[in-house]
């Protein structure tokens, strides 16, 4: 199947040295421009009313996302029929800039990944708010590779594929990996993996 790595100014020197080696013809440059212009940063304000809440919501947030979530997750997840993530969870009570600092509990968003790709994922998800898209299409899969010391350890989702249920805005856990990637869709998350993680990631390629 295709591939394309959205890269913004400066990624690439984070890419990886075999992305680098056998990928690079996929990766597209995305210009200054484009991230910093109305589509995204409407697209920005938006989510942010689901991710930065309460005390966190301070004059300088913005910057504060940009400098944790690459704006160019954004238009990984614009199109995608399907989003395929594997991350970690925020405990409930902390911040969703770092995961660690102490807040209101109410405070922590009900989509909870961690880190940059909790936008990834809260970019797609709002694309079903306010009957945008239907909510039966939401296809977001989430494999809760625990991730960080700090992060949420829940049993129910932890080491397995999960969905997000966009009717009731919770995680319901699966007994089995998701459909087969296919058409087109994103594979976003961790640049970490644990072993389990990885066994996961293949077996879902593996489907018949």
């Amino acid at each position: 199947h295709g591939l394309v790595h959205f890269l913004g100014p400066g990624d690439e020197e984070w890419a990886s040295v075999k992305a680098k080696e056998t990928q690079k013809d996929a990766f597209e440059h995305v210009e200054k421009e484009l991230l910093e212009g109305t589509v995204v940063s409407e697209a920005l304000e938006r989510a942010g009313e689901s991710r930065v809440l309460g005390s966190q919501r301070t004059p300088d947030w913005k910057a504060r996302v940009s400098e944790m979530a690459s704006l160019r997750n954004f238009l990984q997840v614009r199109e995608a029929d399907s989003v395929y993530v594997v991350g970690w969870r925020l405990e409930e009570g902390k911040d969703q800039f770092t995961g660690r600092s102490d807040v209101d509990p109410c405070e922590t968003p009900l989509l909870d990944v961690g880190g940059g790709t909790g936008w990834a994922c809260q970019w797609y998800a709002d694309r079903f708010a306010d009957g945008l898209e239907d909510l039966a299409q939401c296809k977001l899969f989430f494999f809760d590779d625990a991730g960080p010391p700090w992060a949420r350890k829940d049993p129910a989702t932890e080491g397995r594929w999960n969905r997000w249920n966009a009717i009731r805005k919770r995680w319901e856990p699966l007994g089995h990996s998701p459909p087969k990637p296919s058409g087109l869709y994103a594979g976003i998350g961790a640049t970490r993996l644990s072993s389990r993680a990885d066994r996961a990631i293949r077996a879902l390629y593996e489907q018949p």
